[in-house]
């Protein structure tokens, strides 16, 4: 069973897991495949926009079209969508259900979370491969009892929507025809499989979808993924359209686990690990996770509280990091701090850092938040991270913020920053845009330092430029290189483009100098 480069395996804690059945090296395909089954997800504001149900199209709610069968809003009575049942062909016999349609209130009228769980149930007529593959994914219902928020929540706006609104409604010879095996109970399962195992997919409109993967989805989580995958979404080929590409990105051996990541990589440990327990049903035990400095990062270290004589100049971390209620500990002098002390700092620290970037810090807001909480946190600590990103965005950019001071400075913050992305995510499978945007600001800080007058206000001579000019070149390539699985997607295209421009701009400079790169 399996592949030239993984094998299916089985265990008491982890379900189903794929190991690699060779040595692979990065960009080695370890798997592709086409998705079970997918659906749109809603949009921000879904009064305004709402994705056509046959494209996804982003449509304007108050003047689009609708699916003249069964009322949801479509980008134009002809989209081919509408006839095809893995997008909304079958499924539209069971919304036409409810055959009025309304102006007001669509976001509750018209739930498109609500249906890809409905395209699942349908599987079991459209495809009976595809659904006994579904069923076998996990759904953790022993965890999404009836009262937990799960469950709540999917009774609320999923279950119940789509039983009242539209299942209870249809005639019995399409009930038995299309949903033969229906029921409150299977549709709270078949959340749980969504919930558990869906991935999320960004189009180059602007649209996302979720869309369930069975082999994929067997790939075990690891806080430093040894693999990253991308999805073909310009739809040249229809056949292949969601498919899926898992690459490796740092080299794997033989027998060792195939992981993905499901949580945020610059998150400290804490807040990684309550994430995938609220979302996954699972404790996190991997290497970043198990050791109380994030692989020396000190992602999550706090300075020295204190005794009576003040603090030290040591720093806290969480004795054993796999323990919710650990007490942190100095590593120079005795003084521990208890666990939910620390949760209740960082959090009220995490809400300011959010206020600040919502305003779009300005370089005097964000200088002041950096200084304040640095006097707690470690200088890596994840929320300093955030703002030191954000400001290295700004100086040599704003005319103020120019001085030579001021450019040093963004190269050491560009270095650090760099140091804790790379040890982080080695191989850009989580944070290839993040990478990108610090290599390219500090290739731009080192060419405007070569282009500052000396202290006496004579120009440089190209010698004592040629180190700058050096290290830009590497940091424009490595910047570019970050990019090379992303510029397929909206984000990663538009840096692409910002970042070629900037090369370009570069190599004219080095030509007006004379300087061979």
């Amino acid at each position: 069973m399996g592949n030239n480069e993984y094998e299916i395996r089985k265990s008491e804690e982890l379900g189903r897991y794929l190991v690699a059945a060779r040595d692979l090296t990065p960009d080695d395909v370890v798997l592709t495949e086409l998705p079970l089954v997918y659906g749109p997800k809603s949009m921000p504001d879904p009064e305004a926009l709402m994705p056509c149900v046959g494209c996804y199209k982003p449509i304007f709610t108050d003047v689009g079209e609708r699916c003249s069968r069964c009322g949801w809003p479509v980008c134009s009575g002809n989209c081919p969508g509408l006839k095809d049942p893995l997008h909304h062909g079958v499924e539209c016999e069971i919304l036409s259900a409810r055959p009025e349609c309304v102006l007001d209130n669509m976001a509750d009228y018209y739930r498109h979370d609500a249906l890809l769980p409905l395209r699942c149930a349908l599987l079991q007529y459209t495809d009976d491969d595809k659904w006994k593959k579904l069923l076998e994914l996990q759904s953790h219902m022993e965890c999404r009892v009836p009262g937990t928020d799960a469950y709540d929540e999917a009774d609320e706006f999923t279950v119940k929507y789509l039983m009242n609104v539209f299942i209870n409604k249809i005639d019995k010879n399409v009930k038995n025809k299309y949903l033969n095996l229906i029921s409150g109970e299977l549709l709270h399962k078949i959340c749980g499989i969504i919930d558990t195992n869906a991935l999320e997919i960004r189009l180059p409109n602007g649209s996302e979808l979720n869309a369930l993967y069975a082999t994929t989805c067997m790939m075990e989580h690891s806080c430093v993924p040894n693999t990253k995958h991308l999805f073909n979404t310009s739809g040249k080929d229809v056949k292949d359209k969601y498919k899926i590409t898992v690459k490796v990105v740092v080299p794997i051996n033989k027998g060792d686990h195939v992981a993905t990541m499901y949580s945020h990589a610059l998150w400290g440990t804490q807040a990684r690990r309550q994430h995938l327990k609220d979302t996954k049903y699972f404790s996190c035990k991997c290497i970043r996770c198990s050791d109380p400095t994030e692989l020396g990062t000190y992602l999550s270290a706090m300075k020295c509280f204190g005794d009576d004589k003040g603090p030290c100049d040591g720093i806290h971390l969480p004795e054993d990091p796999l323990d919710e209620e650990t007490d942190w500990a100095c590593n120079k002098c005795t003084v521990k701090v208890n666990n939910s002390q620390i949760n209740i700092l960082i959090s009220e620290m995490g809400e300011e850092v959010e206020n600040v970037q919502m305003m779009g810090g300005s370089v005097n807001m964000l200088e002041n938040i950096l200084c304040r909480l640095s006097t707690f946190l470690h200088p890596n600590h994840y929320h300093l991270y955030s703002i030191k990103h954000s400001l290295i965005q700004l100086y040599g950019r704003q005319s103020s913020y120019m001085s030579e001071e001021i450019l040093d400075k963004k190269i050491k913050m560009c270095k650090d920053l760099i140091f804790i992305t790379k040890t982080l995510d080695p191989g850009n499978a989580r944070l290839s845009l993040y990478s990108a945007i610090l290599h390219h600001e500090l290739h731009s800080a080192l060419v405007l330092k070569s282009k500052k007058a000396t202290k006496d206000g004579s120009l440089r001579t190209v010698d004592e430029i040629r180190p700058l000019i050096d290290e830009a070149k590497l940091s424009i390539e490595a910047a570019l290189s970050s990019l090379k699985d992303d510029v397929e997607e909206t984000s990663g295209k538009k840096l692409h483009e910002v970042i070629e421009k900037s090369r370009l701009d570069f190599v004219n400079y080095c030509e007006s100098k004379n300087i061979n790169i």
